[in-house]
């Protein structure tokens, strides 16, 4: 993830940065934990946020808790992380 970020600066001329990845600053059942998440900031975050979706991570741009960075991660997450981290993915018993 964040060697196609500095890739996508290389080429902008854009700046990013790593502001996060496995730093104990999040929830506990989060992707960071795992190593399939970082948190990115750019000097341009939209344009940074939809190339990386546009190669088809996961991205949280511009939505409560992530107006400074972007958050990325690996697409296909494991079934307890993506249940986690989207109730209605969770299996009905």
């Amino acid at each position: 993830m964040f060697d196609l970020a500095d890739i996508w600066a290389t080429r902008t001329g854009e700046d990013v940065r790593l502001v996060s990845a496995n730093d104990h600053v999040h929830n506990r059942r989060s992707a960071h934990y795992a190593g399939q998440a970082i948190d990115l900031h750019s000097s341009a975050n939209g344009r940074l946020a939809r190339m990386l979706r546009d190669f088809g991570y996961f991205v949280l741009w511009n939505v409560p808790g992530h107006f400074s960075h972007v958050h990325v991660e690996t697409p296909g997450l494991p079934p307890a992380l993506s249940a986690a981290r989207n109730p209605a993915a969770r299996p009905r018993r």
